[in-house]
C-alpha cells in the first residue's frame, strides 16, 4: 500500500511540473486581444514603424500564426525592424509552409533555390528546430484558408488559438531563440 502511495504522490508531482511547465509557455489571453494583436501590426507595417511591426508579429509568430509567421520571414529577409538574417527568414517562412498554403511554399521554393546547399543545410536545421517551438503540434494553433473576396479563391489563412475552456484563448510565448542558437 505504501508503494502505491509513494508512486501516486510522484506522478502527481510530476504532472504538477508539467502543467508548470506549460504555463511558462503559453500565456492565456482575452478572445478579442489576439485579432488586435494582428491588426496593430498590420497597422504598424502599413505605416513603416518596421521595429513595432516586428515585434507584434514576432509575438503572434510564436503562438502559431501562419501569417504572422510568413511576415516575420519577409521582415528578416528584408532587414525590416530587425537586422537581415537570410537563413532565419528562411526558417520563418519555411515553418509558414508548414500549412501548405501556395504562396507561402512557393516563396520558400524560390528562398531555397537561391541558396547554397551549405546555407540550405542551416536554414532547413533552423526550420526543424523552429518547428519544434512554433508549429502547429507545439502551438495548437487552428489554421484554415479563407477567401477574403466571397470568391472561390482562397486568398488568406486564418489562424485562431487554442481555447483554455473558460472564454480565454492560450497562445504559445516566444522562447529565447540566441539559446537555441547555441544549440
Amino acid at each position: 500500500m505504501r508503494k502505491a502511495s509513494l508512486w501516486t504522490i510522484i506522478l502527481v508531482a510530476c504532472a504538477g511540473a508539467a502543467f508548470a511547465t506549460d504555463d511558462a509557455l503559453f500565456e492565456e489571453i482575452q478572445p478579442g486581444a489576439y485579432p488586435d494583436m494582428l491588426s496593430q501590426a498590420t497597422i504598424a507595417y502599413d505605416k513603416h514603424d518596421y521595429d513595432r511591426a516586428f515585434a507584434l508579429n514576432h509575438r503572434t509568430a510564436c503562438g502559431g500564426d501562419k501569417t504572422s509567421q510568413a511576415i516575420v520571414g519577409r521582415m528578416y529577409v528584408l532587414g525590416q525592424g530587425t537586422p537581415r538574417d537570410e537563413i532565419t527568414g528562411y526558417a520563418w517562412i519555411k515553418l509558414a509552409a508548414e500549412f501548405s498554403y501556395a504562396d507561402y511554399t512557393s516563396l520558400a521554393r524560390k528562398l531555397e533555390a537561391a541558396m547554397t546547399p551549405e546555407q540550405r543545410t542551416r536554414a532547413t536545421a533552423k526550420a526543424d528546430a523552429m518547428r519544434r517551438n512554433y508549429g502547429l503540434a507545439a502551438t495548437g494553433m487552428s489554421c484554415h484558408a479563407e477567401s477574403r473576396h466571397g470568391a472561390y479563391l482562397l486568398d488568406s489563412v486564418v489562424c485562431t488559438p487554442q481555447s483554455t475552456g473558460g472564454g480565454r484563448l492560450e497562445l504559445r510565448r516566444c522562447v529565447d531563440e540566441s539559446a537555441n542558437a547555441a544549440n
